[in-house]
């Protein structure tokens, strides 16, 4: 979705309170019975419009709640009205996660009926309750590999292809596993093709297919961030489940750290020019029977210098479905 919504509540941010009684409101550009608001600490609000009164009860979490069936005084326009709303509120002053949390919510409301019934409405809070939940989570990689992902998924020809094969679980060995083909993305910020890699990762099970992307991934005062990223993915797919899975895997993986997808860039043209497909069989490994029974958790770094890269003309990419959505 595009910004449109957060930059109508940047402007209800420097509108002068005229009512220090009610909410001042706008339209949301996609519904005619829904609104965004500011909170008295210039804070987002939704207002959502349900059928019927009663339901359930109030959510009170650490980054947000949600408030239902109140009876709220709203100014618009220069006429002040009553009206019972639900209203989703947002309690941080947070730039990113103000950002993040309206796209998610207008997200989520885009799924319902145009005005929905308090159960509706309940089933999808619920998402985003579950994508909240993981903030306070320590991030499970670094930005560095979460920028190198995203940028595969950007340079795709189809990333919604991409975004249904990402982790499927965060315990995923692969970062991208359709259930036959598999693709790992390697970063590295030290301009040598040098990565790190676990037994298991180059061994595939017998009929799957697995790529490695290498990717040299810098940090630069100029080029583009995860957030960049991001916008630019989710303006390419349609599928609004699709939508929410990157902004949950997104918010997952970046836990506390989340005020660091605008604010951290890395150099984008350098990751174009330098990323390559490998086979996994032509990366220098350790053969899986040569390990011990009794060891375990085998790690080692693989120099790709000298390794030829696959072509896109190969047949391990042309037969591919997971393979074929992938672009230079």
């Amino acid at each position: 979705m595009d910004n449109t919504v957060y930059k109508i509540f940047k402007e209800l941010q420097i509108k002068e309170q005229i009512h220090s009684d009610s909410f001042m409101v706008a339209p949301l550009p996609f519904s005619d019975y829904h609104k965004i608001g500011i909170s008295n600490d210039k804070e987002p609000m939704f207002f959502i419009q349900c059928k019927e009164l009663g339901g359930p009860v109030d959510i009170d979490l650490e980054f947000f709640s949600v408030l239902f069936n109140r009876s709220c005084r709203i100014y618009e326009d220069g006429i002040v009205e009553n009206k019972v709303y639900s209203i989703i509120k947002l309690k941080t002053e947070n730039y990113d996660l103000q950002y993040y949390f309206i796209d998610v919510v207008c997200l989520v409301l885009g799924q319902l009926p145009f005005i929905p019934t308090q159960k509706e409405l309940h089933r999808e809070i619920d998402k985003i309750i579950d994508l909240f939940k993981t903030i306070t989570t320590p991030p499970k990689e670094t930005l560095q590999g979460l920028w190198a992902e995203l940028f595969v998924i950007e340079r795709s020809k189809n990333p919604e292809v991409l975004v249904q094969a990402w982790h499927s679980t965060p315990e995923d060995k692969f970062d991208f596993n359709n259930g036959k083909d598999k693709i790992e993305v390697k970063s590295t910020s030290k301009g040598l093709r040098v990565h790190s890699f676990s037994a298991d990762q180059l061994s595939p099970n017998v009929n799957s297919q697995l790529i490695i992307i290498s990717v040299f991934a810098i940090q630069a005062g100029i080029g583009k961030s995860i957030n960049n990223l991001r916008n630019a993915i989710l303006m390419r797919i349609s599928d609004i489940n699709l939508q929410l899975k990157l902004n949950d895997i997104l918010l997952r993986t970046i836990g506390s750290d989340i005020d660091k997808i605008s604010d951290v860039y890395f150099d984008y043209q350098l990751a174009v020019d330098s990323m390559e497909f490998y086979n996994s069989k032509d990366i220098p490994g350790i053969e899986k029977e040569t390990i011990p029974d009794k060891v375990s958790n085998v790690h080692f770094d693989s120099d790709l210098t000298l390794v030829v890269p696959l072509s896109e003309s190969e047949n391990v990419i042309e037969y591919s479905y997971l393979f074929n959505a992938l672009q230079k």
